[in-house]
């Protein structure tokens, strides 16, 4: 069973509005809510249980508030806060693991035979399905993609909508990733 501050006198169950007593029955009342909302948002279920418990350590602060909306506003925007506390933690403690490049083996800058060959057969691979491609789909990929003109600029251009520009891109794209897919055994739909 976990600690948990709302566990203090749990005989007197009845929410008088004003009392200490009142407060820590709206807050048993919307524990399981915050058990499930910080591990959703954590993931983890020792940091979870951690954050819980840092929530309840501050609403203590608030002892005072005995109104059910008002409490639980508060509740979970200091959850939200404790989230965001574990957090940026989380990120400092990651920090803290980076090494320096200067303790890092670094690979040749040069590519490797067999991965530079890979590479140029799958230009080849894409450079044909793109070959392959209707006219105006071809004309419309190579001018968004090579040209880096908008879809509004090609649509004007071209003089159709950007809509049909969208579509003859994404068919463009669906192309050249089958195409690769086929070429290295797999298949894409």
């Amino acid at each position: 069973m976990s600690f948990s501050p709302l566990r203090i006198r749990q005989g007197s169950e009845a929410a008088v509005p004003g009392s200490r007593d009142g407060f820590a029955a709206l807050l048993r009342e919307l524990e399981p809510g915050l058990r499930r909302f910080m591990g959703r948002q954590l993931g983890d279920a020792d940091a979870s249980e951690d954050a819980v418990q840092e929530t309840f350590l501050r609403m203590l602060r608030y002892r005072q508030h005995s109104e059910q909306g008002e409490v639980r506003a508060l509740l979970f925007r200091i959850a939200a806060s404790v989230v965001s506390d574990h957090r940026r933690q989380a990120r400092a403690k990651q920090a803290d693991r980076h090494c320096g490049m200067e303790h890092a083996e670094m690979a040749s800058p040069e590519a490797q035979p067999d991965r530079l060959l890979a590479d140029r057969q799958n230009l080849d691979c894409v450079r044909e399905a793109i070959r392959r491609l209707p006219p105006r789909c071809r004309e419309v990929f190579l001018l968004h993609r090579f040209e880096g003109m908008s879809y509004r600029d090609i649509g004007r251009r071209l003089g159709i909508s950007e809509r049909t520009v969208e579509n003859q891109i994404a068919h463009a794209l669906a192309v050249c990733r089958r195409a690769l897919g086929e070429y290295r055994g797999r298949t894409f739909k």
